[in-house]
């Protein structure tokens, strides 16, 4: 057990943020004194502060919001191309795959140009549904509700995804000024 611990603290010590070094090396020679019993605690509480350090700066939070956002539109994209793919969609699996490439198009470009790829991507997918649907509406034919509750689906997450984006654009933003 003694072993484990001094590997946790060895760990928490590489996660944390090299302006924390100081901190590191105090709490490294504090460790030394801590009975057995209580290190276990310590190595943790050192490593969840190295966490919390490293994810809270504002490159911290670039990186995991893009992350997230990968995951999530690529999650979305697989979903949709499978589907469409095995003709769950029926007539419409046309554009399902190539609603489904377009998603994989938004994690690339996430993946590439950060929380700015990630936004125009959502904005340009807002004003291509848009473009759809008016399409379909400045037509005779009315979109089937399917149709419609997949372009208001597609607003809800271009949307989402978009004020994600914001918003840890504006926190990192923030975090940088108080740095």
């Amino acid at each position: 057990m003694i072993r484990f611990t001094a590997l946790l603290f060895n760990f928490a010590v590489r996660v944390g943020p090299a302006d924390r070094e100081v901190w590191f090396r105090a709490m490294e020679t504090e460790f030394q004194f801590i009975p057995a019993p209580q290190r276990l605690r310590f190595a943790t509480g050192c490593l969840a502060a190295a966490v919390i350090w490293r994810i809270w700066t504002p490159d911290g939070v670039r990186r995991i919001t893009q992350g997230g956002l990968v995951a999530a539109c690529a999650s979305l994209a697989g979903l949709i191309t499978i589907h469409a793919l095995l003709g769950t969609f029926g007539p419409l699996d046309p554009m399902m795959t190539v609603l489904g490439f377009t998603y994989a198009v938004g994690a690339a470009a996430t993946a590439r140009w950060g929380l700015r790829g990630m936004s125009a991507f959502a904005l340009g997918g807002i004003a291509l549904n848009t473009a759809f649907v008016s399409a379909w509406a400045g037509g005779l034919a009315e979109p089937p509700g399917f149709v419609r509750a997949l372009s208001i689906e597609a607003y809800l997450i271009l949307a989402t995804f978009l004020g994600i984006a914001a918003l840890a654009h504006a926190l990192a933003r923030r975090l940088g000024r108080a740095t």
